[in-house]
């Protein structure tokens, strides 16, 4: 038996170490990782009691919690990764790139130097990395994220007033499309449904499968219903309260529940076929 701990090292990274047996450590403490002979920091996430051997591939190994003089060492990498970032600004501009930097941190031990940024085209910084290498003496790692990967490293608040989901919790971004927006009778303005990424909102998502499942037992838009006061159109839905708004034949609007409306005949017909109109005949025909 043995542990792993889930070591979060920045925003977009995060590791399984393998934790010794008699190392005192536990969930929200700053540690000290070794991987491949270098050595970083970060909080543990998570810990897990494992069944059988400590497996023998290369997975990082946590050293031991961050001492007091960890600490002070981590403050000072801090400020040297704000120079560190001048300097790939100066040579990015220098370069002429069009490139964002998100974040730029080096590793515990300065070993390693991990750069963050986003771009509108795919951009090659062979050249910088060769200079930087030289002049910081620190291996670097160039990493190309998108603007939501961005969302989640810089933070923000939601217009929930909560944190952005993207960096509290979120790690899976999955694909979101404007027809989710549509199902829960969202108005389709880029300012109401985009984030702060500037992309479509993830909470879309989130009660879209509710909402797709009430609004099937709902008659569609446009259906022609016949209802306790008459027969008409339905022209609008409250799909959670469960609520048909009908205009009736006397442009009455009125409102129903789904019990309370049944579909005619001829929209049913309609529906089961798909035929929305009369076939149309080639020209010359009689």
């Amino acid at each position: 038996m043995y542990r792993t701990a889930i070591v979060r090292i920045s925003d977009d990274l995060s590791e399984r170490c393998v934790s010794p047996s008699d190392l005192a450590i536990h969930v929200d403490d700053e540690c000290i990782i070794e991987f491949d002979g270098i050595l970083d920091h970060g909080h543990v996430a998570s810990i897990a009691e494992m069944q059988g051997d400590v497996p023998q591939d290369l997975l990082p190994k946590l050293v031991r919690r961050a001492t007091l003089q960890d600490q002070a060492k981590i403050k000072e990498n801090a400020l040297r990764s704000k120079m560190a970032a001048d300097r790939v600004s100066m040579k990015v501009a220098e370069q002429d790139l069009t490139v964002h930097l998100v974040d730029v941190k080096y590793s515990f031990d300065m070993a390693l130097l991990r750069v963050c940024f986003t771009s509108d085209d795919r951009i090659d910084l062979y050249d910088v990395i060769s200079e930087l290498s030289n002049e910081l003496h620190a291996r670097i790692v160039i990493k190309q994220i998108g603007v939501r990967d961005e969302a989640a490293i810089v933070g923000g608040m939601g217009p929930c007033g909560r944190r952005l989901c993207c960096c509290s919790w979120l790690s899976d971004f999955k694909s979101i499309n404007v027809k989710m927006a549509r199902a829960q009778r969202m108005a389709v303005n880029p300012g109401a449904i985009t984030g702060m990424c500037a992309r479509l909102k993830c909470c879309l998502r989130y009660e879209y499968d509710c909402y797709t499942e009430l609004g099937n037992q709902l008659p569609r838009d446009g259906a022609h219903v016949e209802c306790p006061d008459g027969c008409g159109r339905v022209v609008d839905k409250n799909i959670l309260a469960q609520r048909i708004k009908v205009r009736m034949e006397d442009d009455r609007l009125l409102e129903y529940g789904p019990e309370e409306v049944r579909v005619a005949r001829s929209a049913e017909r309609t529906k089961n076929t798909g035929a929305e109109r009369p076939e149309s005949r080639p020209a010359g025909d009689s």
